[in-house]
């Protein structure tokens, strides 16, 4: 059944009025007709199983025959901080973020990224969002990832919570991602930072650790900025149990 996430403003009592974007995919693209059904989701914890009645690219209108819990989202929450990079890249990773499960997309602006100023992220995020959303409905998630504000890596640090916090650094050499999720497995809420190419300065892993990181290793080879970020987001997955059956 395809998909579809939606503004809560567009379920009203029983009727579904979808957006003219949704509209032109389910006329244009999909080519449903009002035989069909849909499940649509609202992005707050409900999703609603709905008859399509009229089908037009330009307004598509549905009846909602039953409501049930969006589901299918992890118990824990990963804040994914990653240092901003070359586009297809960052997309790359917003895209195949989303699909393992992170809740929260943050960019992070270091002394070695490409971008250097936050203002300069203001034009990708609507395609950023268009993103997190069409990957949350291949992936079947009940949720949107949160896209987190752009920060300097100074604020992104100071600006975090409890929970369990951590860098990954290709210079730590004792203390593996595995080896502190085993220990650590109990938090609901874990933040990655991961660097950009080239990774963090000395100063900037100082920097991480003085404000409550732990400074972790994903093993023996230099990965990819891109790569990494997956990597450690499917180990965390995986470690805490949100990759089984």
């Amino acid at each position: 059944m395809n998909r579809f996430f939606i503004p809560p403003t567009a379920i009203q009592d029983e009727t579904v009025i979808f957006p003219p974007e949704v509209s032109a995919q389910i006329a244009r693209v999909l080519r449903l007709t009002d035989a069909d059904r849909v499940l649509v989701l609202d992005d707050l914890g409900s999703a609603f199983e709905v008859q399509l009645e009229t089908v037009s690219v330009k307004e598509t209108l549905g009846r909602v025959l039953r409501k049930l819990p969006a589901g299918n989202e992890p118990q824990i929450r990963l804040v994914l901080q990653v240092c901003l990079t070359q586009r297809e890249k960052y997309e790359w990773i917003l895209q195949k973020g989303t699909e393992l499960g992170v809740a929260a997309f943050m960019p992070v602006l270091s002394s070695r990224t490409l971008v250097q100023k936050a203002d300069e992220v203001s034009g990708k995020v609507e395609r950023w969002q268009k993103i997190l959303r069409e990957a949350a409905e291949q992936s079947e998630r009940g949720r949107i990832p949160r896209l987190l504000p752009a920060m300097q890596l100074k604020n992104a640090l100071v600006s975090q919570g409890s929970g369990l916090n951590l860098v990954l650094n290709e210079e730590e050499s004792h203390l593996s991602l595995k080896q502190v999720l085993e220990k650590h497995s109990r938090h609901t809420t874990i933040r990655l930072l991961v660097g950009p190419e080239g990774g963090f300065s000395g100063d900037e892993i100082a920097l991480a650790r003085g404000t409550g990181y732990t400074s972790v290793t994903l093993g023996p080879r230099i990965l990819r900025m891109e790569t990494a970020a997956i990597a450690a987001t499917a180990i965390t997955m995986s470690m805490l149990g949100e990759m089984e059956m």
